[in-house]
């Protein structure tokens, strides 16, 4: 996580930050406030659990019940009653359309420098998607997997599977998949990577979602002060690609349960920009679209690849 060169000495003594109570969550909060107290010396963060709905409700898809902005419904609603000082979130859960939250008293304040932006393939019995049995049973919440592994395998059985990233690990170790699909970043992040049965899948045969491997700190927008302390933390790249990845989904009319993958790069001179569709429920077919250009060029690399993906349907994929 990106820090600042020199640290200052704080003049508050304690900040209090809203996490939910999963490991990951718990584990990605911590970190962030280790990077917050690196640059304050003296000062003091209580870590203030919120129970979201999202975590509460394990028995039902997360789209049945409102998608993924139920991470995050609570925890805004805490910042906006003075509950909590901010919040930070895994970036791909916070909405991009129709927020649960009204978001004009909001706003990130750092988004620090990412981690690793692949999904991972965990299994005991294949390193590969090419390796694994046919009719294989694989577990994934996601849409936007589901159809990815569909274009690749299309004897796969995908099956649902809800939980926090260590339940989820559980549930294969006890032998209910053959495998399961997980983001990288988070599993890395919680301390639960093993190299001997997780491998990394790469961008070429599964697009992350948009904004995967990014944290999102959060605050109040009236609150000046917390801005100017989180902004510390804000890695430019990280925040310009983040927000390249929403607007594709923003401009497909998506929302957290949509089959979209998106991914920008950026070394600071030029762009990549690649995207992927698939049909609405993560069926199948799946349509794909890049552009490469001038950094300073990004936004027409934007609408071309927005361009290419009408062309091919989306909106009717989408059913939009």
């Amino acid at each position: 996580m990106k820090t600042a060169t020199s640290p200052q000495v704080f003049r508050t003594t304690t900040l209090r930050l809203g996490t939910r109570g999963s490991l990951l969550a718990y584990t990605q909060s911590k970190i962030a406030a280790a990077a917050i107290q690196h640059l304050n010396p003296g000062l003091n963060i209580d870590l203030v659990i919120c129970k979201t709905t999202g975590d509460a409700v394990q028995d039902r898809s997360l789209h049945s019940i409102g998608g993924k902005g139920l991470f995050t419904k609570e925890l805004e609603e805490a910042l906006l009653s003075d509950k909590i000082d901010f919040a930070v979130h895994s970036f791909k859960d916070v909405p991009v359309t129709m927020p649960l939250v009204e978001q004009s008293g909001l706003t990130i304040a750092a988004v620090p420098r990412r981690e690793d932006v692949r999904d991972v393939l965990i299994s005991t019995s294949a390193k590969t998607l090419h390796d694994l049995r046919e009719g294989a049973r694989v577990g994934t919440g996601s849409f936007r997997r589901r159809c990815q592994l569909l274009s690749r395998r299309h004897d796969l059985e995908i099956r649902p599977i809800r939980g926090n990233v260590d339940t989820r690990i559980r549930k294969l170790r006890e032998g209910k998949f053959d495998a399961i699909v997980l983001a990288l970043a988070g599993v890395k992040r919680a301390g639960l990577f093993d190299p001997t049965e997780m491998n990394a899948i790469a961008v070429d045969e599964m697009l992350p979602a948009a904004a995967q491997g990014a944290l999102a700190i959060q605050c109040r927008v009236a609150d000046q002060h917390t801005v100017r302390l989180l902004s510390a933390l804000d890695d430019p790249h990280t925040r310009e690609c983040v927000g390249i990845e929403r607007a594709i989904v923003q401009a497909l009319n998506g929302d957290c349960t949509s089959p979209i993958g998106a991914l920008a790069t950026t070394d600071g001179q030029s762009i990549h920009i690649r995207a992927a569709v698939g049909a609405r429920g993560g069926g199948l077919p799946v349509i794909r679209a890049e552009a490469q250009a001038r950094f300073a060029d990004r936004k027409s690399a934007l609408d071309h690849v927005l361009q290419l993906l009408a062309k091919q349907g989306s909106k009717r994929l989408l059913g939009s």
